[in-house]
C-alpha cells in the first residue's frame, strides 16, 4: 500500500513540476488571423507605452499588456476586412515612421517618436486616411480602453467598488 502512495505522489510531483515549467515560459499568444513577428509585437508595445506612459506612481500600457489586448480584440472581434486593414497599417507604420523621422519606431528616440505621433494626430480628422493612420487610431482607442478597464485604474483613480454601499430601505423621505 505504501508503494502505491509513493508512486502516486511521485506522479503528482512530476506533473506539478511540468505545470510550473509551462507557467514560467513567456510565449507569445497565438492569434488565428494575425501573423505577428517579434519585431512587430515589440513595436506595438512601444507604441502603447508612448500613448500611456508609465509614471513613478502609476503603471503604463506596457505593464498592462495593452498590446495583447489590442491584438486579441482585432483577432476575435474585428471582421476580415478590418483585420486586413490593421495588418496593412501594422506593416506600413514602421516604414512611414522611417520616412518621416529617419528611423524606425522602435529604433527612434523618444523625441522622434513623439514628433511622428504628433504628425499622425494632426491627420486623424482627414477624410481619407492612410492605412498606418487608421492603424494608429485603432491602437490608440484600444490602448485607452484597456487602460480604463484595468483593475489599477478602476481602484486607484475611479475608486470603483464592486460591492454597493449599505442599503437603507427604511429611511423617511422628507417632502419639500
Amino acid at each position: 500500500m505504501k508503494r502505491r502512495i509513493a508512486i502516486r505522489n511521485l506522479l503528482l510531483l512530476s506533473a506539478g513540476a511540468a505545470a510550473l515549467d509551462a507557467c514560467g515560459s513567456r510565449e507569445a499568444l497565438a492569434y488565428k488571423n494575425i501573423p505577428l513577428t517579434d519585431a512587430q509585437s515589440d513595436m506595438l508595445s512601444e507604441l502603447g507605452e508612448m500613448i500611456i506612459p508609465a509614471t513613478p506612481d502609476f503603471i503604463g500600457a506596457k505593464d498592462l499588456k495593452s498590446s495583447e489586448f489590442t491584438l486579441l480584440m482585432i483577432d476575435d472581434c474585428a471582421g476580415p476586412e478590418d483585420q486586413a486593414a490593421f495588418l496593412e497599417g501594422l506593416q506600413t507604420f514602421d516604414e512611414s515612421c522611417k520616412a518621416i523621422t529617419g528611423a524606425t519606431f522602435t529604433a527612434g528616440t523618444k523625441e522622434e517618436r513623439t514628433a511622428f505621433l504628433n504628425a499622425l494626430e494632426g491627420r486623424l480628422n482627414e477624410e481619407r486616411l492612410p492605412a498606418f493612420v487608421k492603424f494608429y487610431r485603432t491602437v490608440k482607442r484600444s490602448t485607452i480602453s484597456s487602460f480604463m478597464s484595468s483593475e489599477q485604474y478602476l481602484t486607484k483613480v475611479k475608486n470603483y467598488s464592486l460591492i454597493p454601499p449599505k442599503f437603507e430601505g427604511c429611511v423617511p423621505v422628507e417632502t419639500v
